[in-house]
């Protein structure tokens, strides 16, 4: 009795370890019941100049992301700077907005982020070629506004808030954005469409964008 239930054991042990999770997803929809739009936020550029209505962005597509210098994601501006380039005509806008609440990652101030992107990371002489904002929080007490209309719009598509270690704000909501470079694509109604992960390929984004773009097309073709 006890060598059939060793082996039972040992069976369903097994078969455990056959059975893993599923890969996490990269992105996730937005609520289709949200009843307020980007047009009634705002934010001052990262030169202190202007502030922007996003009013502006009518009938456009809007990508905004939580952007930081000294990250390994950082390699993801160029390509950010390809995509803006290449959807522009399609109507897409990107907005960067640099946050120092993941690693400490955007700690100098606001005139510093430029040359440092430029000089260090990704370096080379870059210039990213779409608006970036001041440096603000994008969790917590102090969040920006638009980031509280965001988040409460879409849901996360990772169940983790990540590490104890790596939370520095207060209070914590399981809509929060988990790290550097997460993404939010605005339709152009100013509705929020759809969230990825903060290391979903830009590649992906891309092909996830087009395919938006896509059924955007044939339903007013329709």
């Amino acid at each position: 009795m006890t060598r059939s239930l060793t082996a039972s054991c040992l069976l369903l042990l097994l078969l455990a370890g056959l059975v893993q999770p599923g890969p996490e997803p990269q992105k996730m929809d937005c609520y289709k019941d949200v009843r307020d739009t980007i047009f009634n936020y705002e934010a001052m550029t990262l030169s202190g100049k202007e502030r922007i209505q996003f009013s502006r962005f009518v009938g456009k597509l809007v990508l905004f992301v939580n952007v930081a210098t000294y990250c390994g994601l950082t390699a993801q501006y160029p390509e950010l700077n390809v995509l803006q380039e290449e959807l522009k005509p399609s109507g897409l806008v990107v907005l960067g907005f640099p946050c120092n609440q993941f690693g400490k990652q955007e700690p100098g101030e606001n005139s510093e982020i430029l040359p440092g992107l430029k000089h260090v990371r990704p370096g080379g002489g870059f210039v990213p070629n779409f608006q970036l904002f001041e440096k603000g929080d994008v969790n917590g007490e102090k969040e920006q506004k638009i980031f509280t209309f965001l988040k409460r719009s879409c849901p996360h598509p990772s169940e983790l808030l990540g590490s104890s270690r790596r939370i520095s704000w207060d209070p914590i909501r399981v809509h929060d954005i988990r790290w550097n470079f997460e993404k939010f694509l605005v339709g152009p109604d100013g509705v929020p469409v759809m969230r990825w992960l903060h290391h979903t390929p830009v590649s992906v984004v891309r092909s996830d964008v087009l395919t938006y773009l896509r059924q955007l097309q044939k339903k007013q073709g329709g």
